[in-house]
């Protein structure tokens, strides 16, 4: 399905994302993957100072409902499920996305006709840690789409047959957005690297196409009746429509019990070894040089100053690195930054394609280099440009009734309500030595794993 919304805090700037390759500004079709979590604190990236009127309650069989009532003429209807690629068993890579596939194709439910024939629209995605399913219609029909939802929790029906043509379509879907492009394959040795012996090395689409078309259908059946369970499930309704009648609804509608089975427990991934480089030759335009520093947890307090380096470092007009080593020192024709982040970990990713006779080793200097200067240069000036661009874009983004919705749903599902509640904070708190010692932290070697994809006769040496 499409990549995550805008709620969710993906810098335009940003390359090849969730299932793989492209801009984080573009859209992907409906039903893609979405491996990676490229937003920072989820309730951090679509802010208000504080949260609106909120009322929240849990049903006897696990499920999380929150109402965020407005005057919007529309009512999103947000179901995360804290149950996502990283729970898969192994050599069962791709399930959970493949079954978020299947929830839109029983013809029982009919959820999508249903929703067009109001005119609602309707997505998904599947991350590491989360698998996120959302509808937006006008208010006066807000009950049809959590109708649906409980039916898609309750009572789908997979048959074999929806299977292999979901199958089919996935695995179509591997070769043209990660076997086609040049340098769209790179996240799967990338992950491997980062995260040897972790469910955070495979890609949430899967392994290959091949073995997309080979999950048995079994383990689908298993994998939907053990984890997409209430007590595994967060509702949120925002926007207008929502009433004592609407609550009335959830209850009724949601109350049914499907016990389901406890989540497999992701590991930390501080700790594991560290696959320093990995180097191959392909047919691309040009050399590519990837960087990716391992980091911690979403959770950690170092979040928000990361986030805030990171927009330093990457800014496509003014910086730190487009400047320093695309347009000073010519070494690269571009130059991105862009942070993945994980409940249990993530990587803060550098992307450099070099200019033609550019050496991989003076490109990397030159990068460390710039890095370095992290640790000397005066940062106030960081905090006094990239915060205040912080909080508009949080107060922008958190307007719509879905971004709203999509915001407290990942809070929720992270653990941490409080990063909805209040979101600027956690920003308010950093200080210019909090940025450098995150830095200092973090870009270090020990963290590192690096990528070469070597142009063949590009004339880039290592």
């Amino acid at each position: 399905m499409g990549s995550a919304p805008a709620a969710l805090g993906a810098k335009p700037h940003l390359p090849l994302a969730c299932a793989g390759a492209d801009s984080g500004a573009a859209r992907r079709q409906r039903r893609s993957a979405h491996p990676v979590q490229l937003h920072r604190r989820p309730g951090t990236a679509t802010g208000t100072p504080k949260c609106q009127t909120m009322t929240s309650f849990t049903l006897p069989n696990g499920l999380a409902v929150f109402l965020l009532p407005s005057d919007s003429p529309f009512t999103a209807v947000v179901l995360g499920y804290r149950v996502g690629a990283a729970h898969e068993k192994p050599g069962t890579w791709g399930l959970a996305h493949l079954l978020e596939h299947l929830l839109f194709e029983d013809e029982h439910i009919g959820y999508d006709k249903r929703l067009q024939q109001i005119g609602g629209s309707t997505n998904a995605y599947t991350g590491q840690d989360y698998t996120v399913y959302y509808a937006q219609v006008g208010r006066q029909a807000a009950y049809l789409p959590l109708q649906l939802e409980a039916q898609r929790l309750f009572d789908l029906k997979l048959t074999p047959e929806k299977v292999t043509i979901q199958q089919q379509v996935v695995a179509e879907e591997f070769r043209q957005r990660y076997l086609n492009p040049p340098y769209a394959d790179r996240f799967f040795p990338l992950l491997k690297a980062a995260f040897p012996d972790h469910p955070y090395a495979q890609m949430v689409i899967g392994e290959s196409p091949e073995s997309i078309l080979q999950l048995p259908y079994s383990a689908l059946e298993e994998f939907y009746q053990a984890y997409y369970a209430p007590r595994h499930a967060v509702l949120c309704v925002a926007g207008g429509g929502i009433d004592e009648g609407l609550s009335a609804l959830i209850q009724e509608t949601f109350m049914r019990d499907k016990p389901g089975k406890p989540l497999p427990p992701v590991p930390p991934v501080e700790g594991l070894p560290l696959q320093p480089l990995f180097q191959t030759e392909k047919d691309v335009p040009a050399t590519l040089v990837t960087w990716a520093f391992r980091l911690p947890p979403l959770e950690d307090p170092a979040t928000p100053a990361i986030d805030l380096l990171d927009d330093f470092l990457g800014d496509a007009r003014s910086g730190l690195l487009p400047e320093t080593l695309v347009r000073t020192k010519r070494l690269a024709s571009q130059v991105q930054s862009y942070v993945w982040s994980f409940y249990q970990g993530g990587l803060w990713i550098i992307e450099g394609y070099l200019t033609p006779g550019t050496s991989i080793a003076a490109y990397e200097a030159a990068l460390r280099e710039t890095l370095d200067k992290l640790l000397t240069m005066p940062l106030e000036g960081v905090l006094a440009r990239y915060r205040p661009q912080k909080y508009l874009t949080l107060h922008k983004q958190r307007e719509k009734a879905l971004n709203k919705a999509l915001a407290l749903v990942h809070a929720v599902l992270a653990g941490h309500l409080e990063w909805y509640l209040d979101p600027l904070r956690s920003y308010e708190e950093l200080t210019p030595a909090t940025l450098r010692e995150v830095a200092a932290k973090y870009l270090q070697p020990d963290r590192l794993v690096r990528l070469h994809y070597i142009a063949r006769k590009s004339g880039a040496t290592g």
